[in-house]
């Protein structure tokens, strides 16, 4: 298990933050915030199998995933971009022009639209992660 995992995506269900993150290479999990729970509530094997079943369990909260701007891949950018996962918006906002290589797509990548909370929260994110 990793020990210090990043936090791949940010949802919400009324006013407490959940977090998505990588627990092996098989396994992704949900953690409440200031939970210092070991296990996850709700695991997927993969990112997209994560968000399908956190939407499932939490669905009477009204679960949601906090919006995190549009991806779009260089040099050829997509028309329309694909909604961005909070660390390639954070990739994103931390490189010095906006482009930041992803190693899953094997593009370079930039985010734009990044709502303003997201960019409250990514800031909070690296001040605790360079401390």
């Amino acid at each position: 298990m990793i020990m210090n995992p990043e936090i791949i995506h940010i949802g919400r269900i009324s006013k407490q933050f959940l977090y998505l993150k990588k627990l092996s290479e098989d396994r992704y999990g949900w953690f409440h915030e200031g939970s210092d729970a070991r296990s996850p509530e709700v695991v997927g094997v993969n990112i997209e199998e994560a968000i399908r079943l956190a939407k499932q369990h939490w669905k009477k909260d009204s679960f949601y995933l906090l919006p995190c701007g549009y991806r779009f891949t260089l040099p050829e950018r997509d028309e329309h971009g694909m909604n961005a996962l909070f660390c390639q918006a954070v990739k994103s906002l931390h490189s010095i022009n906006g482009i930041y290589y992803d190693e899953d797509l094997g593009h370079n990548c930039i985010v734009n639209q990044i709502p303003l909370e997201t960019q409250a929260l990514i800031r909070k994110y690296l001040k605790l992660c360079t401390l």
